[in-house]
């Protein structure tokens, strides 16, 4: 049995993790919040860790606000580089296999075809700066570990974009959504099920960064479209430049993701996102009925 701890435990694709981890008794999991574990504080975490004999470290834990990252700096730096940092060398004393979290945003965004793991990095914002920075040392630390990068999350669980769109398409006429922003959407459920099946398959001693998110390609208007569509809402959205909406943190307008390296190394299927989407929306509703 492989005893999995799993950081950040209240976000979305931890929430996830949880929901598909029930249905494989090979795995024994810890679930820890930052009040179980801060992973900023390396006696909180050696306290944690100890006498559980934990083989692989899910670093779920992170700040995805990138707009308050630019006001926090050092509070910014704290969780996305040095909490990493210290996931790392807890993982070698222990001989665990780290999976740490990373972003679509570590790119600038001006190519125009998919990003791969090979291509430069070059963040605009502090988010993802720091995001680089903490691969890197995820990377140069661990002896046995895979960053996987991710885009553009939603979930059934907690506050995402799904629940912010139908939240304004329930109240207003109208929505105006930024259309010259592109990538892929990664459905929390899917991201779960895939690094599921990869975990058998992580190698000691590896070091590899891969791309991870569903199949397809959209704007953030596309997507808050569909959004509306599927939950049957007579708002319109209408699309708009990303200048027609400041911003404090830049994103880069092109973070389509490259999957070939890890579809070929853990033979994943992955499907579309509105497949994800379809599902997501269909449980998100099927959860109120129940309430």
């Amino acid at each position: 049995m492989n005893n999995i701890l799993v950081t950040g435990a209240n976000g979305l694709l931890a929430l996830e993790l949880r929901e598909k981890l029930q249905l494989h008794p090979e795995f024994n999991v810890y679930y820890a919040s930052k009040e179980d574990c801060d992973i900023t504080n390396m006696s909180n975490i050696h306290s944690y860790v100890k006498d559980k004999k934990i083989d692989i470290i899910l670093n779920c834990a992170a700040n995805r606000n990138a707009e308050q990252m630019e006001s926090d700096y050092n509070a910014s730096k704290l969780i996305t580089v040095e909490g990493p940092k210290n996931l790392a060398i807890i993982a070698n004393e222990l001989g665990a296999t780290l999976v740490h979290f990373s972003s679509d945003y570590v790119f600038d965004g001006k190519k125009s075809t998919p990003y791969t793991e090979d291509d430069k990095t070059n963040g605009l914002s502090v988010y993802g700066k720091l995001k680089v920075e903490g691969e890197n040392a995820v990377l140069k630390i661990a002896n046995t570990v895979i960053v996987i990068r991710t885009a553009w999350i939603f979930s059934s669980y907690g506050q995402d974009f799904v629940k912010t769109i139908r939240r304004l398409a329930e109240t207003r006429d109208e929505i105006k959504v930024i259309y010259d922003q592109v990538g892929s959407p990664s459905y929390a459920g899917d991201l779960a099920e895939y690094i599921i099946q990869m975990l058998p398959k992580i190698k000691k001693g590896t070091k590899e960064i891969y791309h991870l998110t569903n199949e397809g390609v959209c704007s953030w208007y596309d997507l808050a479209f569909y959004i509306v569509q599927l939950f049957k809402l007579s708002c319109k959205v209408i699309p708009i430049h990303t200048a027609e909406f400041p911003q404090k943190a830049q994103r880069p307008h092109y973070s389509v993701l490259d999957k070939s390296k890890v579809i070929r190394d853990f033979g994943l299927n992955i499907r579309h996102y509105s497949e994800g989407l379809w599902e997501c929306i269909k449980k998100i509703l099927e959860n109120e009925k129940c309430q």
